[in-house]
């Protein structure tokens, strides 16, 4: 082979490497599939009650990235669809800690009336 025939050899290599790099990537399927599983979870926990803000960022986040897939902007896309995973499991753990804080202020309350309903011998100290 002469040596302008492995120049050429060469240069079609490097085109070849360098259209395949810009070739679109893959659709982020696997990541719009979690958010979407996350969305739908903090919806269940009740995110819409205890935290509607953040479940609002997510249900934006997440149509934004199937968009953005659809124009075949697959880096956006991944991008929007992980930031609305992390909305959407910041909303559930909004919604559950609500959800505690009313269990524990029904028990404080409940509490409160059984004190008031129990006699007390006189003279008890009670603090």
């Amino acid at each position: 082979m002469t040596s302008s025939a492995a120049k050429i050899h060469v240069v079609f290599a490097i085109l070849v490497v360098s259209l395949a790099a810009c070739g679109p990537t893959k659709p982020p399927t696997d990541v719009l599939g979690v958010a979407t599983r996350n969305l739908a979870a903090a919806q269940a926990a009740g995110a819409a009650t205890y935290a509607p803000l953040e479940l609002r960022s997510a249900q934006d986040h997440l149509a934004g990235a199937n968009t953005a897939s659809a124009r075949q902007d697959y880096d956006r896309a991944a991008v929007l669809a992980e930031e609305s995973a992390v909305d959407s499991e910041l909303a559930a753990a909004k919604a559950r800690l609500g959800k505690a804080r009313e269990a524990v202020d029904t028990l404080k309350r409940q509490n409160a009336e059984l004190s008031n309903g129990v006699p007390r011998p006189e003279g008890a100290d009670v603090q």
